[in-house]
């Protein structure tokens, strides 16, 4: 049996909307449709990401830490783990994360040193990262294992979505029911179904992308 010996297939953002209208049946609308498409793409991206960390948004990004509070990008959305070193040859330090209360509750922040914990504060349009002790050097390296936010889809022809291939069937499937909800006339039952389809193949997509490694659960022991 012949095969194509190729693995280039993929969708662009008009080739998802047309599978998505598709997906709905009946008869098909134009006009506003790919703008409305867009933006529900943009809204089902922002929600997969509420659902938990895609092992594809995860990269490692170095700062210097000049004091005690870093600015990320406001592409950042959080931290994995963060290691400091004190200058970009040094051996990097795992720094531990505490909570933002245990960190207002330490009774002097301006103490020096090398750093060993860490708190994150996320606002609106970005995050920060607050040291303990503040860094007594202006050469300390933060390597930050971070996830970022998937990039907006803006444009129909010609552009992707920022997912990997095998989440398209997820991508498809939940754009259709975004979509069905909107246009008028869809009967209930066949909403139904699409969300049933979208939610089966997102769950899926998601339990496949997780990390292989095995996983030790460690208590953290505290003292009253």
């Amino acid at each position: 049996m012949a095969t194509s010996g190729t693995y280039n297939f993929n969708l662009d953002i008009d080739e998802v909307i047309q599978e998505a209208t598709e997906m709905i049946g009946g008869e098909e609308t134009l006009g506003h449709t790919p703008a409305s498409a867009r933006r529900s793409i943009n809204l089902m991206l922002n929600e997969w990401q509420n659902k938990g960390v895609l092992l594809w948004s995860i990269l490692t990004t170095a700062v210097t830490a000049t004091s005690v509070e870093t600015s990320l990008s406001d592409e950042i959305l959080d931290t994995l783990a963060v290691t400091y070193a004190v200058n970009s040859s040094a051996t990097d330090i795992a720094l531990e994360r505490i909570p933002r209360e245990e960190y207002h509750n330490l009774p002097n922040k301006t103490t020096t040193g090398r750093p060993t914990q860490y708190t994150i504060t996320r606002g609106v349009n970005n995050i920060a990262l607050f040291l303990y002790p503040t860094p007594d050097i202006n050469t300390g390296i933060l390597n930050i294992e971070c996830f970022k936010q998937l990039q907006d889809v803006n444009r129909s022809a010609g552009q992707n979505a920022q997912v990997p291939k095998r989440f398209l069937p997820a991508l498809t499937c939940g754009l259709s029911y975004h979509l069905a909800m909107k246009r008028p006339g869809v009967p209930m039952d066949r909403i139904q179904m699409l969300k049933a389809n979208y939610d089966e193949k997102l769950a899926f997509a998601m339990e496949e992308d997780r990390e292989r490694a095995s996983m030790f659960i460690r208590p953290r022991l505290g003292y009253i």
